[in-house]
């Protein structure tokens, strides 16, 4: 048994802090959490928060460990030739990559993930080396290979298929290795120029037999949407999660609110202006394509939160620029679109938890695993603080 004593808890849900409280935790569990607590504490490991906020661990809905859009040219691996082959190890070097981006995750507070598409199911691999305790990394939840109705936008990310058997088939493949969700890309991609993101990859029938197959092994239905349409289609077909959303427009919000389906609006996938980085390392063409894009992304995602639509959490870390370690900057741009604090963090805890049908975390609560993190300062007032994660404790051990 061990404590964290003079701190001040958000638990995930009440706006209202418990003041001066200390966190009691057996194992990978709290065992409970005693507001306004003066004991002493002897005979057990105690960490003085000294007045710091403790919050549950963060949770990211979409990321890709595996994905390094824009790598750092410095720290940029040997997995090709000078002139842009590919060695045949390169799954090799994506996994090592892999696993330092699973511990940058786990020391930015995120003590749990999920993954939109790995790649040639390292993903599960790594997955494994987390659970089993050879690296360091969140836990961490995979859909293995997207399905894709054409080759995929990074390699060794999809599987295609065709027609509602081949969806069953795709979907009952990913069950084999493992998954924890589906996912199905609804659309190409965002940064393909020249190939419409308007029309649905695949058809209200193949869409359905996806989801069925899936919801009889009980796991989640993602999709890639960027349009209307795909949108659109994805609900009709009952899936659970929209990832991205962008272009949506009011029959959409609508279907949203009717299905009840969450978002994973992934706001800096596309920025709503494009950063340095990628006016730095992509065309002239794909940084217009970005800030076009980016400006419909936004005000769609801003009005789907004025309506009332789920959302939470998702970076798209992996790609368009965005780096695993600097994920919590998605609690301010989430406040950008009209979120408040409090809104904020529930969509990176409590809300993230229950849209991924994630039980005993998300809370700091009794019986809850021991997923902490403790900021400087109080971030119901500046969210800014969760950019500056000072302590992680995963499953009741203090990880950073």
């Amino acid at each position: 048994m061990w404590i964290i004593k003079n701190a001040n808890v958000f638990d995930g849900v009440d706006g209202q802090l418990m003041k001066n409280a200390a966190i009691v935790m057996e194992g990978e569990k709290i065992l409970d959490i005693l507001p306004e607590c003066k004991a002493m504490f002897e005979d057990c490991e105690v960490l003085d928060a000294q007045g710091q906020y403790v919050t549950p661990g963060f949770i990211d809905c979409h990321l890709h460990m595996l994905s390094d859009e824009i790598p750092d040219k410095e720290r940029q691996l040997n997995d090709h030739s000078a002139g842009g082959v590919i060695f045949d190890n390169i799954d090799a070097f994506i996994a090592y990559r892999g696993a330092d981006k699973a511990r940058q995750v786990l020391h930015a507070g995120f003590t749990t993930a999920v993954d939109g598409g790995g790649t040639d199911f390292i993903d599960v691999a790594l997955k494994d080396a987390i659970k089993m305790g050879y690296i360091e990394g969140p836990d961490y939840y995979i859909c293995g290979k997207q399905i894709t109705a054409w080759p995929s936008h990074f390699r060794g990310m999809s599987v295609e298929a065709h027609g509602p058997w081949g969806m069953r088939q795709a979907v009952r493949q990913m069950v084999f290795w493992g998954v924890d969700q589906v996912k199905i890309e609804m659309c190409a991609p965002l940064r393909t120029l020249g190939r419409s993101m308007g029309k649905s990859a695949f058809t209200l029938e193949e869409v359905r037999a996806a989801v069925d197959e899936a919801h009889s092994a009980h796991l989640l239905v993602s999709v890639h949407a960027r349009s209307p349409q795909s949108i659109k289609d994805s609900l009709l077909g009952g899936v659970d999660l929209i990832t991205h959303g962008t272009g949506m427009d009011d029959e959409c919000i609508d279907l949203m609110l009717k299905t009840e389906a969450y978002l994973l609006p992934t706001l800096a996938s596309p920025p709503r202006e494009p950063s340095q980085l990628l006016k730095d390392n992509k065309s002239r063409r794909v940084v217009e394509l970005l800030a076009e894009q980016g400006k419909v992304h936004w005000e769609g995602i801003r009005r789907a939160y004025q309506a009332g639509v789920k959302m939470v959490l998702s970076t798209d870390a992996g790609g368009v620029g965005v780096l695993h370690g600097e994920i919590p900057q998605e609690f301010l741009r989430m406040k950008e679109i009209g979120m408040s604090n409090l809104e904020c963090l529930r969509a990176g805890t409590s809300e993230a938890a229950r849209a991924m049908r994630l039980e005993g975390i998300g809370r700091i609560a009794k019986g809850y695993r021991a997923d902490l993190c403790i900021l400087e300062e109080n971030p119901l007032e500046k969210l800014e603080t969760v950019l500056d994660v000072k302590h992680v404790v995963k499953a009741g051990k203090l990880v950073k």
